[in-house]
């Protein structure tokens, strides 16, 4: 039997919260007048029972904000941020208007970082952050574990380096303190307006490293790539599936007379893209499954030329520099036992060809 329960109601909230934690959810989603529903597996699990009312959901979620970003998101009728659920952990949440009044995702920020090998970062990839300097790209849909990704990136090097970090990130997710390194993390939307700005002054301040927790619109794109340029390591995430899809993505944001530019700085400053998808396992649970492009001369040439759609054969054939495609990592996931077959070609981003690449692994064996 459905009900409806007040979102005043005394820890409903932090109930629903707890539960998606506890049952190992990635998100919780509530919209207005319809039951919750946690995300588990990649799947999403509708909670009957409870339902929320416009005025006390609208008034419950606006109590979670500050008045700065109260003010955002009254302008843009859209907001990015994080909550501490105290003793159990953080939450990035985004808050949106729709014709039901207020909706609002939470997405489970892990309470640990994860190591290079809890992810399952290839070595090629994890050996990118040695790199003195140039941009290294982490790229995937929303939900890949891109920003997991980047944590295990700062983390490695504050624990073992002495360098001075300095990011910028809408929300801020994982929260770091100073080991080895010096680690500043800087809100868009309270330390600094946005990307673009918060990179404007970040070369003022010493930097070793610079995080860019997304690269959005051009002049940040372009910023970016000048930041690469100045001897700095820089990391950068992109919504985009591939690394075909990444280079286009940069490349076409510009004018079509700037094409040959951009493609010669990135072609220079580019040290590596890692890609990523998360896939369902076999146990339950989710595992994660990897691009990685290894700029070497003859990639760098490449893409200088503007050869982007030669990029797929050049990682199939270039394993002993580390690189791979999706698919080569989808297979090593289902011939591990990890991922079954079926949900590897859902998953595949060329499945014809990665048919072919099972039936040769199980020819084989």
């Amino acid at each position: 039997m459905v009900y409806w329960r007040s979102m005043a109601d005394e820890n409903s909230l932090y109930q629903l919260l707890k539960q998606t934690f506890d049952r190992r959810g990635s998100d919780l989603h509530l919209k207005v007048g319809l039951p919750p529903a946690i995300r588990i597996d990649g799947a999403i699990t509708h909670l009957e029972g409870v339902r929320f009312n416009r005025r006390e959901f609208e008034k419950v979620m606006e109590a979670l904000l500050t008045p700065a970003q109260q003010d955002r998101f009254n302008a843009g009728g859209e907001l990015d941020f994080a909550y501490t659920l105290e003793g159990v952990c953080r939450f990035r949440v985004n808050l949106y208007r729709d014709v039901n009044g207020i909706g609002a995702v939470f997405r489970v920020i892990p309470s640990k970082v994860f190591t290079f090998e809890e992810i399952g970062l290839p070595l090629a990839a994890q050996k990118l952050i040695e790199q003195p300097n140039g941009l290294i790209l982490i790229t995937g849909p929303t939900g890949a574990g891109k920003t997991s990704t980047l944590a295990s990136y700062i983390s490695y090097v504050n624990a073992k380096a002495r360098r001075h970090i300095t990011t910028i990130e809408d929300p801020i997710e994982f929260q770091f303190d100073d080991q080895m390194s010096i680690v500043n993390q800087r809100q868009v939307g309270g330390d600094v307006p946005g990307f673009y700005e918060g990179l404007l002054t970040v070369l003022r301040q010493d930097p070793d490293i610079v995080v860019v927790g997304e690269m959005r619109e051009p002049r940040t794109i372009a910023l970016t790539l000048n930041a690469a340029e100045t001897g700095k390591l820089v990391l950068a995430t992109l919504h985009t599936t591939s690394a075909v899809q990444t280079a286009e993505r940069i490349i076409n944001v510009f004018p079509e007379n700037q094409h040959r530019q951009i493609l010669h700085q990135l072609s220079m400053v580019l040290r590596g893209v890692v890609s990523q998808t998360l896939l369902p396992k076999v146990d339950g649970g989710r595992v994660a499954a990897f691009e990685v492009l290894i700029n070497t001369s003859a990639m760098r040439s490449l893409i200088g030329e503007g050869k982007i759609h030669l990029i797929p054969s050049f990682l199939e054939t270039g394993t002993e520099f580390g690189m791979q495609t999706m698919d080569m990592s989808m297979v090593q996931l289902v011939k591990k036992g990890l991922v079954k077959a079926e949900e590897a070609l859902a998953h595949s981003p060329n499945p014809a060809n990665l048919k072919k690449m099972l039936q040769n692994m199980r020819e084989r064996e």
